[in-house]
């Protein structure tokens, strides 16, 4: 054989080698309490593939141990002094000190459990990737998403195929896939993350998912009904994460609530973002109630936890679960309350026109408002301080404020 012809033969070995290795998502990356871990899912766990970093190239390896019913996941963790990154001629998005725009989004998936049954087919009805999509075009520094990822828990019921005809269910890649990785491709790969962990990744549900493909700290291949809260310090930006996945707002727990007070004390905080999902404070109308009918609020034993023990050092509290745009400020010198739960999942009832002066928990709103259309929170930094935008599906700005200055219309 000449040597023309093996190379030839050679060029299409390596070729075939290529192709066969799949990467199932874009290589993303996401911020934890110590820096920043790239991530991709892999078709198999022999197709991970190698990161160039300021010229030098890494290896990303599986992560360990792999759930049954997950695809394999690589990962690496990019130095702190890293300039540059990027797998096969493509920029990987690296933390910035101190991000000047920052996107929160919350509540994403299609919800398929029971009689509410979502039309996923339908990008009006869930709009998920219109949001991400929307957002990606933003140019944020970083993305926080407050949790609730995956919906798809049952079946497709047999008349409503229409909506959801042989979509993937359970706690599965599939369906991680349909709810998550899938539609919110452009923002994974285009701004760092920080994932907060919701109530439908609790242990009773879609934790392995959870703790696999997003959590930033090692696997252990078993579910923690109350995760340890972490710091991320990016340059003086701050975000406290905290796990809320184990509370509840009805029959509350004295053992949860001291669990959690244990788990604030150890938080040390210094102008940060409180991230958590479910609200400290938030309000939402009962279904089925009157137009007008005033609205509750939904303590959980993080709430009572707070309450008698309140962290220093928080500006704001960033979280979601209800599936509304909510700002709301109190008096006492407790932080606004961002409530970012339109990301997707069909919407709560509205809140009535005028909230202020409500009581949550001891404390009076003295003003808020509420938005009932999906969309994304996007944040300036700016010299004043931080300005808010409610924004659409379509890059639309519905809302805009300054914090700690409740919006305007």
């Amino acid at each position: 054989m000449s040597t023309f012809n093996k190379c030839i033969v050679i060029t299409a070995v390596l070729y075939t080698a290529l192709a066969s290795a799949q990467m199932l998502t874009p290589v993303w990356t996401e911020v934890g309490e110590h820096g920043s871990v790239a991530r991709v899912v892999v078709n198999a766990t022999g197709d991970c593939p190698s990161i160039n970093v300021d010229g030098a190239a890494m290896r990303m390896v599986v992560r360990l141990p792999v759930p049954d019913g997950l695809r394999p996941a690589c990962e690496l963790q990019i130095p702190a002094s890293a300039r540059t990154a990027s797998v096969s001629g493509k920029p990987l998005a690296l933390p910035h000190a101190d991000p000047a725009r920052v996107v929160v989004i919350g509540d994403t998936g299609c919800r398929i459990k029971g009689a509410a049954v979502q039309n996923c087919n339908d990008p009006a009805k869930w709009p998920f990737q219109r949001v991400a999509s929307s957002a990606a075009g933003s140019k944020p520094d970083l993305v926080v998403h407050v949790g609730d990822y995956l919906y798809r828990e049952e079946p497709c019921p047999a008349d409503m195929q229409a909506n959801c005809g042989g979509t993937p269910v359970g706690d599965t890649w599939a369906a991680w896939n349909a709810d998550f990785f899938a539609p919110a491709k452009d923002l994974l790969a285009g701004a760092p993350w920080a994932f907060s962990r919701g109530n439908h990744e609790s242990c009773a549900r879609s934790w392995r998912g959870w703790f696999y493909y997003l959590d930033p700290r090692a696997f252990g291949g078993t579910c923690d009904g109350f995760s340890a809260p972490y710091t991320v310090k990016l340059g003086k930006f701050e975000l406290v994460m905290f796990d809320s996945s184990s509370a509840t707002e009805k029959d509350l727990d004295p053992k949860s609530e001291a669990l959690y007070s244990a788990e604030l004390k150890t938080v040390q905080a210094e102008h940060a973002w409180f991230v958590l999902h479910h609200p400290l404070w938030g309000l939402k109308t009962a279904a089925g109630a009157e137009p007008g009918a005033p609205p509750t609020e939904s303590p959980t034993e993080v709430t009572k936890a707070w309450d008698k023990a309140p962290l220093k050092g928080v500006d704001l509290i960033v979280s979601g679960h209800t599936h509304l745009f909510e700002l709301l400020s109190f008096d006492q010198g407790r932080p606004p309350q961002l409530v970012a739960g339109d990301g997707g999942t069909d919407m709560a009832a509205a809140l009535p026109e005028k909230i202020s002066g409500l009581k949550l928990s001891g404390a009076t709103l003295l003003s808020g408002q509420d938005a009932h259309e999906f969309g994304y929170t996007a944040f300036t930094k700016t010299a004043a301080g931080w300005q808010l935008a409610l924004t659409s599906t379509t890059g639309q700005v519905i809302r805009s404020a300054k914090l700690p200055v409740v919006m305007s219309k």
